[in-house]
């Protein structure tokens, strides 16, 4: 399984506003609303909220990683949510322009492990060209593309 398999047009959105951090992170979420890698949608939101509230979400400048391991996720699930004026997160750190909703099931299988992987190599070495994108197709398209080079 490659991320490009996950992570697919319709669980991106670009240009969203949100007036904190808790109103973006659910605004990404909510693509995930009807996926079937979920057991129940509104029981993962609230944990992804209070994975937050605890100050779990990893960062890596102007990109957030909000991520969960449960019971309610049956298979790894990536939404993505661009945010051009940025949302606050944490003192001292830069705004947040770009948030990748992470949902592993309980038990994280190896390619699971490999997926997040290759998505945090790919952010780290390619961040300022995604948060240029001007398009879903042209985001998904670099995310494959990076991930070719990573092979």
């Amino acid at each position: 399984m490659n991320l490009s398999d996950i992570l697919t047009q319709d669980r991106v959105l670009l240009n969203l506003t949100a007036s904190d951090r808790f109103e973006a992170i659910t605004k990404v979420v909510q693509i995930l609303s009807n996926a079937p890698q979920l057991q129940s949608f509104e029981p993962f939101l609230n944990a992804v909220i209070e994975a937050e509230k605890a100050g779990l979400t990893w960062f890596e400048q102007e990109v957030a990683f909000p991520h969960i391991r449960s019971e309610l996720v049956k298979e790894l699930v990536i939404a993505v949510g661009f945010f051009p004026s940025g949302v606050f997160f944490r003192e001292n750190a830069p705004l947040v322009q770009l948030i990748f909703v992470i949902g592993a099931p309980k038990k994280i299988s190896t390619t699971d492990i490999v997926v997040v992987g290759s998505l945090a190599r790919i952010v780290s070495k390619n961040k300022n060209r995604l948060l240029r994108v001007k398009s879903v197709e042209e985001f998904v398209a670099l995310i494959s593309e990076c991930e070719k080079q990573l092979q």
